[in-house]
């Protein structure tokens, strides 16, 4: 099946007037970047301090909902919880008028607008991306010099906040590893920025960095993360693939290697057997494969109006189409045709996959389109792909 090809039109407007390929190969994974005005007339769509203040007064707010940070003094969880763990609102909202950032993350996971974003961006750059949205009070700042384990896009949406990007203390550090502010300092500066509402920023991972709200309101911005598969975790699966079909590599160490006059001359040429082994038989499209699915699998479906498009009976001559960003593979397993997508695998019978694979391409199309079915079944498959997201009615716009 023959992959369609992709276009960056989110990454196009977060970028502008660089095009996206002279972002991937200049500062994508590389180097941090400033882009003024890109989203001045987009932003406010996403978030707004209103937004968030409907949010903190009349949402359930679970105890992860919401954070707050103080570069001095310092604040801690218990200063705006209860000791049950649950929100303090009225403690959020006093912090804040003290000068704590009040910090939502994953926003995107209750923001319908948030997701749609996400979802947008993970279709083109094929990684997890999640969204964090800070508050911060005029004249302050909510945490000091740091690095991010993670890259990521910063959007401005209300207010001014100066940025200081400062040299990369650790050169793409993996995900977990922690920032320990005795090992590091911030050295020299790199980028010094102050944004504005609709203006962007690409900070790599690694970079240390520091902001303060300069402006006399409230400074909102959303931290897009992008969680990315680095190289690493895809050769420690193609070694596991390896190790499955291959008895050598689950072989034991040797009885007494940690002793301090072992001799590892035996040991060393198992070794370089073991790398002869694994360079002939590692797997690239095996694994590539697993690491896409993968990706289909773990994102969050988009159910949206599913079920007021399931209230109502299916006719015959009802169009549908592939929702917009969506990804899914599609395979023969077990007299079975399964759809990974996003929440798992989907499974058909064999003989829908010519019907599924029209389907993922993104055309338009009726229930009749599964035409080796009685249209009672051709129906239900229908109903079980709106249900999980993958598909939504067609509305002709023209």
């Amino acid at each position: 099946m023959k992959e369609a090809i992709r276009e960056y039109k989110l990454i196009s407007s977060l970028v502008y007037p660089l095009k996206p390929e002279e972002f991937f190969s200049t500062f994508y994974d590389k180097q941090p970047k400033y882009f003024a005005g890109n989203f001045v007339h987009k932003c406010d769509k996403l978030i707004s301090t209103a937004k968030l203040d409907d949010l903190i007064a009349n949402s359930e707010l679970p105890p992860a909902s919401i954070d707050m940070a103080r570069h001095e003094p310092s604040i801690s969880r218990s200063n705006f919880t209860f000791k049950s763990g649950n929100i303090d609102r009225g403690a959020v909202i006093r912090h804040f008028q003290e000068g704590a950032t009040i910090i939502f993350p994953q926003l995107n996971l209750a923001s319908e607008e948030l997701a749609d974003f996400c979802r947008a961006l993970e279709y083109e750059l094929s990684c997890k991306v999640q969204t964090n949205v800070y508050l911060t009070p005029k004249t302050s700042q909510g945490f000091k010099t740091h690095y991010d384990d993670h890259d990521v896009f910063v959007i401005q949406v209300e207010g001014s906040k100066k940025w200081s990007v400062y040299q990369q203390a650790i050169e793409r550090p993996f995900r977990g590893e922690p920032f320990k502010a005795s090992e590091y300092s911030a050295g020299d500066t790199n980028l010094n920025f102050t944004m504005h509402p609709g203006d962007c920023a690409y900070i790599p991972r690694g970079y240390m960095h520091d902001a303060v709200n300069v402006g006399d309101q409230p400074s909102l911005h959303i931290t897009v993360g992008l969680l990315v598969k680095k190289w690493a975790e895809f050769m420690l699966e193609v070694l596991s693939e390896v190790a499955i079909d291959n008895p050598k590599f689950r072989e034991s160490m040797p009885a007494g290697f940690a002793h301090s006059g072992f001799n590892k001359d035996k040991a060393i040429i198992h070794f370089n057997e073991l790398m002869s082994i694994f360079s002939a038989e590692a797997n690239f499209e095996e694994v590539f494969k697993v690491f896409k699915d993968e990706l289909y699998r773990t994102r969050k479906a988009n159910i949206k109006s599913a079920l007021v498009q399931s209230s109502a009976p299916i006719e015959v001559s009802d169009l549908y189409v592939l929702r917009e960003n969506f990804q899914a593979s599609l395979r023969i397993e077990n007299d079975n045709a399964v759809l990974s997508c996003a929440g798992g695998d989907l499974k058909f019978e064999a003989k829908a996959y010519e019907a599924l694979q029209q389907v993922i391409v993104g055309a338009p199309f009726a229930a009749t389109l599964f035409n080796g079915f009685e249209i009672t079944e051709a129906i239900e498959m229908v109903q079980k792909l709106l249900a999980f997201g993958v598909i939504t009615l067609f509305v002709d716009l023209e």
